[in-house]
C-alpha cells in the first residue's frame, strides 16, 4: 500500500470540476486495499476523479511527456489542489494510463525505433572511411536504444492488435512496488484479454503494487479483494460486487437477452 487516503478540502466550489455532484458531499476517500475500483455511469466524474488522483500523486502520464503540461489534464490539476493525500510510503514508480492515450504511446515507440534505425544507417554512411572502433562508438547509444525497445516491444506495439499491444505494454512496464492509476483499461480488451489483465494485476499486487482503476467492466469489477466505490448522484458509496448495477444488469441480460431486446 502506498496511497491510504485523500482528504478533500476545496477553496472554491463554484467552478468545474468542483461543481460535479460527487464532490458536493466528499470529505475523505480511503484506500484500504491494494486494488480500488471506481464504477458508475458516464458523466458521474470517474475520469475527472482519477485525473486528480494522478496529479496529486505525480504519476507519469502514458503518451505524454509531462502530466503537468497536458492540456486536457487541467481539471485534474485543479482537483489535485483540493486533495490532501496520506501515504503509508511514497513511490515514484507507476503511471497514469487512459485508454485513449495508448495509441499515441504506441506511435511514439514506433517513432523511436525508426529514429534509432535511421541513425544507425546514417552512421554506416558517415563512418564508411573510418575505423571500426570509431563506428562502434558512434553506433553504441543508438544500438542500445534499439535493443532496449525491441526487447520490450518487439518491432513495435503498433504491429499487433490493439488488445494484444495493450497487454504487451502491461507485461513490459508493470514493476514491483508501484502505484498505478488506470482509467477504463478494459476499452481495447476482449473478455478473455480482460481476464489476462486481471492476472497481471493480481501478480503485481503480490509483488507489492497498488492499483486505482475506473471501469465499466463487470469482469474487472470481480478483481479479488478489491474495494469498490460506486459513484451514484452526489454520493461515493462502497458496494459489494453483487450490488453493482452494471453487474446486475449484465447478469439479467445474459440470462434473458430477448427480454431486453424485444422492447427496442
Amino acid at each position: 500500500m502506498f496511497l491510504t487516503s485523500i482528504r478533500y478540502n476545496p477553496t472554491n466550489t463554484a467552478r468545474y470540476p468542483f461543481t460535479l455532484p460527487i464532490f458536493s458531499n466528499l470529505q475523505t476517500l480511503t484506500f484500504s486495499k491494494p486494488v480500488t475500483l471506481f464504477v458508475g455511469e458516464n458523466g458521474t466524474g470517474k475520469s475527472t476523479l482519477l485525473q486528480g488522483l494522478a496529479c496529486v500523486t505525480n504519476r507519469n502520464l502514458i503518451g505524454s511527456q509531462d502530466i503537468a503540461d497536458h492540456q486536457d489534464m487541467r481539471s485534474g490539476q485543479e482537483l489535485a489542489k483540493a486533495f490532501r493525500p496520506s501515504y503509508k510510503t511514497k513511490t515514484n514508480r507507476g503511471f497514469f494510463l487512459r485508454a485513449e492515450d495508448f495509441i499515441s504511446f504506441s506511435r511514439r515507440v514506433r517513432s523511436m525505433i525508426e529514429e534509432a534505425e535511421n541513425e544507425l544507417k546514417q552512421i554506416e554512411i558517415d563512418y564508411k572511411d573510418r575505423s571500426a572502433h570509431a563506428k562502434s562508438l558512434a553506433s553504441l547509444p543508438h544500438a542500445r536504444t534499439l535493443y532496449d525497445l525491441r526487447t520490450r516491444y518487439g518491432e513495435g506495439l503498433d504491429v499487433r492488435s490493439h488488445g494484444e499491444k495493450f497487454l504487451d505494454f502491461f507485461h513490459s512496464q508493470i514493476h514491483p512496488r508501484a502505484l498505478y492509476i488506470l482509467d477504463e483499461p478494459e476499452a481495447p480488451l476482449s473478455p478473455i484479454k480482460q481476464i489476462a489483465l486481471i492476472k497481471m494485476i493480481i501478480d503485481s499486487v503480490g509483488e507489492g503494487s497498488q492499483f486505482i482503476i475506473s471501469t465499466h467492466s463487470p469482469i474487472l469489477m470481480a478483481i479479488p479483494n478489491a474495494i469498490i466505490y460506486s459513484l451514484e448522484g452526489d454520493q461515493i458509496i462502497e458496494r459489494e460486487y453483487e450490488e453493482i448495477e452494471h453487474v446486475q444488469l449484465t447478469k439479467q441480460f445474459l440470462e434473458s437477452p430477448e427480454r431486453f431486446l424485444r422492447h427496442l
